[in-house]
């Protein structure tokens, strides 16, 4: 494991289990393995993103959506949520998150106009490879097995 993935997964985890913000609601599964939901504080001062060379930078929150982020899909457990942010802290739009090997694909998940993402994950023992790509910029990669949704924020370089 790399220092940007120990920092990225250590930003993950400390962002589900404290009062960190997220772009949406988050869900945790309890000891008991319970789904229980917490809302994310909603007017928070700033949001921590990891870039890939371990880098972290303290970015705005984003701006609420047009239209409310639907929930969790049927056969999913897990939500991954976050902003993709340039170096300077600019949201950045259609940035691709490849799962998996195959590259971005016409299907994968891409950022909005605030630079914000989701991605829902089936309870299932699988890691993923989770490629977040942009033209012009240095690509971001986070493998990762989702136990309970969570917060990602990321910095892609140049």
């Amino acid at each position: 494991m790399t220092v940007a993935s120990s920092l990225a997964m250590a930003l993950l985890v400390g962002a589900c289990q404290s009062a960190a913000p997220s772009p949406a609601s988050t869900a945790g599964v309890a000891s008991s393995g319970a789904v229980s939901t917490r809302s994310p504080d909603p007017t928070p001062a700033q949001l921590i993103a990891v870039g890939s060379s371990g880098n972290v930078l303290m970015i705005a929150p984003t701006e609420p959506p047009a239209s409310p982020t639907p929930d969790i899909g049927p056969g999913a457990a897990y939500r991954m949520e976050g902003v993709v942010v340039d170096p300077s802290g600019i949201p950045l739009a259609n940035v691709c998150i490849a799962i998996g090997p195959n590259g971005c694909q016409a299907h994968s998940p891409r950022t909005d106009a605030r630079g914000v993402y989701f991605i829902d994950f089936p309870a299932a023992e699988v890691a993923y490879d989770l490629h977040f790509t942009k033209d012009g910029f240095a690509e971001f990669y986070q493998r990762l097995k989702p136990t309970r949704s969570s917060v990602l924020n990321v910095v892609l370089g140049q």
